[in-house]
C-alpha cells in the first residue's frame, strides 16, 4: 500500500518481435496512439488505439480497441515509443504502429528489474534506470537497441534504511553534456511515500560517462513530477525539479505544515551542478490555495522563456479523502479503505491545470480547461509547438486530452474518452523531438 502512482511504474509494455532489424518501413509515421487505464477490484485492464487524425470531440469507447495486459509509455522519439514488454517480463523494448495500425514490438533486450524512465539524448544514445533497491543508470542506443553499458553510481546517495532507491526524474543538458537524476527514496515502515526530508540530485558527467557528485536541497521531499516525466530545462540550461513534499502522510497538514511537505519547484541554475539555496517556488501557494490541508502540483512541462505548465490543486479535498488520508498516514486503514481512498483521490475533480513564469514566479489559470482529477497523473506533452494536458472529469465519467495553443491562450477538446477508464498516453508519431 505504498505509492499510489507506482502502478504506473512497475506496469508494463507491448511485445511482439526480436527482430531489430526489422525495416522501419513496416511503421506508420503519422497519426496518432491514445491509451487508456481501467481500475476494477480485479485489476486493471489497458487500451489503446491508432487513430489516423486527431480525435478532438469525438466520443470514444476504448473497450472495443485493442486490449493489453498492461501498458506504459515511457518515453516517444520520432514514430518508436520505449519502455517494458507486454509479456510482462523485465525488457526495454521499442515499440511502434504497424502499417494496419497495431502496435507492436520492435526489439527488446533483457533487464534486472522493472523500468522506471527512459530518457532518449539522441538517435543513438539514450539512459534508463530501474526501479528498485539500488540505484542504476544504463546506456543504450535507441535505433539499434543495443546496451552500451552501465555508470558506476556506487558513490551516489542511497538511504540504506529504506527498501527502494531508484531514479525516476531525468534531466539532461546539453551545455555541459551532464545528466541529473533525483533519487526516490521510500520505507515500507512509514505510510509516507518519500523518506527524507531533503533532495538528492545525482550529477553524471557524461563526457566521462562517469558520476560526479550529488547535490542536496535541504528542505524538500519527493522530487516527482508524476505522468511521463518531462524533463523541465529552459533555453540557458537552468534546470527545475518539481517536489511533491509528503501529500499529508507524515502528519504535516495544513498552512502551518513545514516546507519540505508541501509542493516545491527548486533550480539548479545553468552552468552549475547545485542548488540554488535561495530558490523554492510553491504555485499552489501563490494560487491562494495556502490553507488546504494537503496539495498536489503534477505533471509538469516547459514551454520556452522561462513558462511551464502544470496540474495544481485548486479546491478543498472532501471531508472522506481528509479522513482515508489520516488513517493512511496512522497505518489504521483497512484495505477497503485504502481502495476506497485510491478512487477517490484519483476521480476527485479539485484540480486544474495552470500556467507559471518560473522567473517571475507567477501562477496563472487556462481556463479552457476544465477542473480534473489528477493525482497520479495528470500527464503532459508538447507537439509541434502545442500543449495536450490530461483531463479526467468525475460528472461525465470522461476523460482525455486538451490542445492548448500558446499564442492563442486557448484550449480546445484533442481526445475524449467516454468509455474505457482514464486517459494515458496520447502519442503524436510525426512530431518535432
Amino acid at each position: 500500500m505504498k505509492r499510489l502512482f507506482l502502478f504506473c511504474t512497475v506496469v508494463v509494455l507491448f511485445s511482439c518481435s526480436d527482430d531489430a532489424t526489422t525495416p522501419e518501413s513496416l511503421y506508420t509515421s503519422e497519426g496518432y496512439l491514445v491509451s487508456s487505464i481501467n481500475e476494477a477490484t480485479t485489476g486493471y485492464t489497458y487500451y489503446a488505439s491508432y487513430f489516423k487524425d486527431q480525435p478532438g470531440a469525438t466520443a470514444i469507447d476504448m473497450t472495443q480497441q485493442s486490449t493489453y495486459n498492461s501498458l506504459f509509455i515511457s518515453k516517444r522519439y520520432n514514430e518508436f515509443m520505449y519502455g517494458n514488454s507486454l509479456t510482462g517480463d523485465m525488457m526495454l523494448a521499442k515499440m511502434a504502429v504497424s502499417k494496419e495500425g497495431k502496435l507492436v514490438e520492435v526489439s527488446r533486450f533483457p533487464l534486472l528489474s522493472y523500468l522506471s524512465n527512459v530518457l532518449i539524448i539522441n538517435e543513438e544514445l539514450g539512459a534508463y534506470v530501474l526501479w528498485g533497491g539500488t540505484p542504476t543508470l544504463s546506456l543504450f542506443n535507441p535505433k539499434t537497441m543495443e546496451k552500451l553499458g552501465d555508470i558506476d553510481m556506487s558513490k551516489a546517495t542511497k538511504i540504506a534504511a529504506n527498501e527502494r532507491n531508484y531514479y525516476r526524474t531525468m534531466v539532461y543538458r546539453p551545455q555541459d553534456n551532464r545528466l541529473f537524476l533525483a533519487l526516490v527514496t521510500d520505507s515500507d515502515k512509514t505510510g509516507q511515500f518519500y523518506d527524507a526530508k531533503d533532495t538528492y540530485v545525482e550529477v553524471v558527467n557524461m563526457t566521462t560517462q562517469s558520476w560526479e557528485k550529488t547535490t542536496v536541497f535541504k528542505g524538500a521531499m519527493d522530487p516527482v513530477a508524476g505522468g511521463n516525466e518531462n524533463q523541465m530545462i529552459d533555453e540557458l540550461g537552468n534546470i527545475y525539479f518539481m517536489t511533491q513534499g509528503s501529500l499529508g502522510l507524515n502528519g504535516q497538514m495544513g498552512p502551518a505544515s513545514a516546507a519540505y511537505s508541501r509542493p516545491q519547484i527548486l533550480k539548479i541554475p545553468a552552468g552549475s551542478t547545485d542548488f540554488d539555496a535561495s530558490y523554492s517556488f510553491n504555485p499552489v501557494n501563490v494560487f491562494g490555495q495556502t490553507n488546504l490541508l494537503v496539495q498536489l502540483m503534477l505533471g509538469g512541462i516547459y514551454d520556452a522563456n522561462g513558462i511551464a505548465y502544470t496540474c495544481i490543486s485548486a479546491a478543498s479535498e472532501s471531508p472522506r479523502i481528509l479522513e482515508l488520508v489520516q488513517k493512511l498516514a496512522a497505518g489504521t486503514i483497512t484495505e477497503q479503505e485504502y481502495y476506497e481512498l485510491r478512487l477517490s483521490v484519483f476521480y476527485s475533480q479539485n484540480q486544474r491545470w495552470v500556467k507559471i513564469d518560473l522567473n517571475a514566479q507567477t501562477v496563472t489559470a487556462i481556463s479552457d480547461i476544465p477542473m480534473t482529477a489528477g493525482y497520479s497523473y495528470p500527464y503532459a506533452y508538447k507537439y509541434d509547438g502545442k500543449f495536450y494536458m490530461q483531463f479526467n472529469a468525475t460528472g461525465d465519467k470522461t476523460s482525455g486530452y486538451y490542445e492548448y495553443d500558446p499564442s492563442t491562450g486557448k484550449a480546445q477538446k484533442a481526445v475524449n474518452i467516454t468509455q474505457g477508464g482514464m486517459a494515458v498516453a496520447f502519442i503524436k508519431l510525426n512530431a518535432q523531438n
